[in-house]
Order: C-alpha cells, then sequence, then structure tokens
C-alpha cells in the first residue's frame, strides 16, 4: 500500500466514504458502487455482531485483540447498583420505590487487549453502538428474552 491510498493516523474520524475512496484508488478498473460497497459492509459488521452475541469472539487480526461479550462478576453487595429503568418505571406509576440490581453477574462488550500489539493501546477505546438497533441495545433484549444466553458469554 502506497502513502497516496493508506488512511493517514489523524484526528479525524473516518467513514465508510473515506474508506471506499481508498478502494476506488486501489481498485481503479472494480465495478463495485458507493451503494453496495457500503451494504456488503452494513452485512458484514451485522453477520460479526449476531456471532458475538452467540457467545463467539471476533479477532480483529494483526494482533489488534479482540472483541467478545465478557461476563463480570459484581464485586459489591453491600451498595448494589439501582435499575434505574425499572425504578422509573414505577415512579411513572405513582410508586417511588428504587429497584436494585441482584444478578451475580452483568455483561458488557469488550476489547480484550490482552495479546494487541499496537503502540499506546491504553489510549484506544472500543465504543458498540447505542439506540434501539445498536449492539448494547441486543445484548439487553438478548439477555432478557432468552434465559439461557447467559450461558453463552465467559468472564
Amino acid at each position: 500500500m502506497n502513502q497516496e491510498t493508506a488512511l493517514q493516523l489523524t484526528d479525524e474520524m473516518y467513514r465508510v466514504m473515506d474508506m471506499f475512496k481508498v478502494f476506488k484508488k486501489q481498485n481503479p478498473d472494480t465495478t463495485i458502487t458507493y451503494p453496495l460497497f457500503k451494504f456488503v459492509l452494513s452485512q458484514y459488521n451485522k453477520k460479526v455482531s449476531r456471532e458475538i452475541l452467540q457467545g463467539e469472539s471476533f479477532s480483529l487480526g494483526s494482533r489488534m485483540g479482540v472483541i467478545k461479550i465478557k461476563k463480570i462478576e459484581r464485586k459489591n453487595f453491600t451498595r448494589p447498583a439501582v435499575d434505574w429503568g425499572e425504578t422509573n418505571k414505577l415512579l411513572k406509576q405513582g410508586i417511588r420505590k428504587r429497584v436494585f440490581f441482584t444478578d451475580r453477574f452483568y455483561y458488557r462488550w469488550c476489547w480484550e487487549k490482552k495479546a494487541c500489539n499496537i503502540p499506546n493501546k491504553t489510549v484506544y477505546k472500543f465504543s458498540p453502538t447505542k439506540g434501539e438497533t445498536g449492539n448494547k441495545m441486543a445484548l439487553i433484549k438478548l439477555l432478557k428474552t432468552n434465559e439461557f444466553a447467559q450461558l453463552n458469554f465467559k468472564s
């Protein structure tokens, strides 16, 4: 890959259009259009997300680490965390009571950087998508609707 076509590391974020421009420079004879390129990337990301939600780990390659869902044990049961979603539902019904999480474990998306071989890896972070169709909400829905889904994830 030459200097002109490589994405340069700057403070800017790169989007699909930027990747498509680099792809077109590297492959000038291709007939792939931007909508098709975007569609393929979207389908690939959705498939990876589904695999991770089924308990698989996704290796980023080039010794950049692994993305997975991690099972984490709650440490402090003397001060349990408030379940604000359920508490707010009760408040709307006129009931002023706090609801606490009582599960022994909680689950979260994780970029495991133990085997990661990039400089200053502590500065980088992984943020799963949010919103109604995002990966965070998909994990929440999975855990609420499938009582055996927790068995797929490891500490």
